[in-house]
């Protein structure tokens, strides 16, 4: 569907020309096609219908056709059903639905579908609905089989008197039981009587030791309400149906228990532990969506992924943290444990636990089942079980080549992780690095505002000087104009600050210009010539004149004998190319470090990208500050 959503003749669609198309729609477009969930999308008046590779079969004989075509179109035969729904969620509703019966001909005749799903609003960049996103799993197979086995129930109900013969051909696990009473006459056990061949193969014992025992003692520790439930069976009117977990096999069973006499009863069920977890997944990505949206900060993006992915998987320790590739650290500043496990917040050198950190720079995730055996690990198996992570996986995040983020999730005992749980720890990862940057752009966009509302404060001082300056015993038309004169240039240099698109510019053109209004002869640039992108040089711009302020408030500028030299530089790190930038002061007083972080500093550690990469240094004869960012970032626009 990628390849198809590259080459598709999007002009003659409502969606027009994909270099149009507004980055809302880009990000949906792009988180839906890297899903392996299956996911559509409807975008616009029109509602053009797009979708993923997991969505296909959904689709029947309708795929390709449907891809580009409006939504009512694609699903036409059960539109009056849908309209309602997609009509609430383009007014900013969202829906779910558990089981939705549809009748519709996808593959050219009428078929009952079943279906859960949930229709959430898109917002494009005004905040306005734009757009449908549609998580859906068809649940036709399940429902079906309800509907069998319920079947399957009703015959064994009124056909008892051939049950030995059912009951020796039941692939479903069956049970004939007898319950257990205390001398009060409460139960407080029951017993096996009798069992068929599939209801050991269903809880993974060896066959022949089940029968004459209780449920207590076939499995030790399990749960009260598998006996609870079936202790009222006697007094039940209808059978009693349940899908529950047995803790001790980690293994869930869908079934229907009935009253067999006395206090016997029945029990026909199935294993269903990978429906159950299928959809539980499910459930957690739509959850972890809205949460995504609601979130505001960094902090709380990472916890709500981190307690979903932790309560879903039933591990102890889920954490989110930036990598630093080159010092070969993980930074975290909140994680999700089970209450048992240490919190790993901080930051942490990766070879403390093992060697793995060359698979995370190469992009690889890291799957250790047991850290004892692991080659990586094994020496330093108990570092990492001091921390929880008798097994874990690592699924770093890589961006232009670069290993950035790293997704943690780690079980206390050995574990074999399984495709779909890697499957899902991947999918979230993505999605949280996504939400993360879309935050942090926001932030910055915040900071840089901030500061150029600053800047008008200032500008308009200076309105005020100069009105009192020119205008003051005056009153004739030159004089007037002359006032008027010096606002223009005032409002010209104001209109350069406040430029959001200009075009790629030279980095040194972009240090004199920030620094124009210093004293040039003490500021010493050097570098090769390196273009640099709009948003790169209004960061650079503010970033340089900040520093320069406080050199003439504080540093090197402030005496006759400072000067300021800047240098920068590229350089191939890991293969990837990064810029290098140094501000160094010299024969100036000794830098202090400020006690409160004000405006100005949070614009310093944001770095030439707005994502850090800034180290500072307080010496005897000033301010040091070395930055660096990918150079890939630093031009793209």
């Amino acid at each position: 569907m990628a390849d198809l959503l590259q080459t598709y003749d999007w002009k003659v669609t409502p969606l027009g020309d994909p270099a149009h198309w507004p980055q809302s729609l880009r990000t949906a477009i792009q988180m839906m096609m890297a899903s392996g969930h299956a996911m559509c999308l409807a975008w616009g008046p029109k509602r053009t219908f797009l979708y993923n590779d997991a969505y296909v079969p959904m689709l029947g004989a309708r795929h390709p056709q449907a891809f580009g075509a409006p939504f009512g179109e694609a699903w036409s035969d059960i539109w009056s059903e849908i309209a309602p729904l997609v009509d609430r969620t383009f007014a900013g509703e969202t829906s779910t639905f558990e089981n939705m019966p549809l009748t519709m001909q996808r593959n050219g005749y009428p078929e009952e579908t079943w279906w859960t799903f949930s229709y959430s609003p898109v917002e494009d960049e005004s905040g306005d609905v734009a757009g449908l996103l549609n998580v859906t799993v068809e649940t036709t197979g399940r429902v079906l089989a309800e509907r069998d086995r319920d079947e399957a129930v009703e015959r064994l109900r009124r056909n008892e008197a051939r049950w030995r013969r059912i009951f020796h051909t039941l692939r479903e696990g069956f049970i004939l039981a007898e319950l257990v009473r205390d001398e009060t006459g409460r139960v407080i056990d029951w017993r096996y009587e009798e069992v068929n061949d599939a209801w050991y193969d269903l809880v993974g014992i060896e066959r022949g030791c089940a029968v004459g025992r209780t449920i207590r003692e076939v499995f030790p520790g399990i749960e009260d309400s598998w006996v609870k439930e079936f202790a009222g069976i006697a007094d039940a009117g209808e059978p009693i149906r349940f899908t529950r977990q047995v803790g001790t096999l980690d293994r869930w069973y869908d079934g229907v228990a009935q009253h067999a006499g006395g206090d016997h009863f029945t029990v026909i069920f199935t294993e269903v532990t990978d429906r159950v977890l299928h959809e539980k997944r499910q459930r957690a990505l739509i959850a972890l969506g809205d949460r995504l949206q609601q979130e505001a900060s960094v902090e709380n993006i990472t916890l709500a992924a981190s307690t979903i992915i932790g309560e879903t998987l039933g591990v102890q320790l889920v954490g989110y943290g930036d990598a630093d590739a080159d010092a070969e650290t993980i930074t975290v500043e909140q994680d999700w444990t089970s209450g048992a496990a240490q919190t790993l917040a901080g930051t942490l050198r990766f070879r403390d636990f093992g060697s793995y950190i060359d698979d995370l720079k190469a992009g690889r995730t890291v799957i250790v089942r047991d850290c004892r055996t692991d080659l990586r690990t094994r020496d330093h198996a108990e570092a990492l079980e001091a921390r929880s992570a008798r097994a874990f996986v690592n699924a770093p995040v890589i961006e232009r080549g670069a290993f950035v983020a790293l997704l943690y999730v780690s079980s206390d005992v050995p574990r074999d992780w399984g495709p779909v749980e890697l499957a899902f720890i991947r999918d979230i990862a993505f999605r949280v690095r996504q939400a993360v940057e879309r935050l942090r752009a926001a932030q910055q966009e915040e900071v840089l505002n901030g500061e150029l509302a600053h800047r008008i404060k200032n500008t308009l001082s200076v309105v005020q000087a100069i009105a009192m300056h020119t205008l003051v015993g005056k009153a004739d038309q030159g004089a007037l104009d002359e006032f008027s004169n010096r606002l223009k240039a005032l409002s010209s240099a104001h209109d350069v600050l406040m430029k959001r698109s200009w075009e790629a510019a030279d980095f040194e053109v972009v240090a004199h210009s920030a620094l124009a209004s210093f004293p040039a002869t003490r500021i010493r640039l050097s570098g090769p010539e390196l273009r640099i992108s709009s948003r790169t040089a209004m960061s650079l711009s503010l970033l340089l004149h900040e520093l320069a302020t406080n050199a003439v408030k504080y540093g090197a500028l402030s005496v006759p004998e400072g000067e300021v030299v800047i240098v920068w530089g590229l350089r191939r790190i890991n293969g990837v190319d990064m810029l290098e930038v140094s501000w160094s002061e010299r024969g100036g007083p000794p830098a202090v470090e400020p006690v409160s972080r004000g405006f100005g500093s949070r614009l310093i550690r944001m770095g030439l990208s707005g994502s850090g990469g800034v180290k500072l240094r307080y010496g005897d004869q000033g301010l040091t500050v070395e930055m660096s960012a990918p150079l890939a970032q630093i031009q793209q626009a």
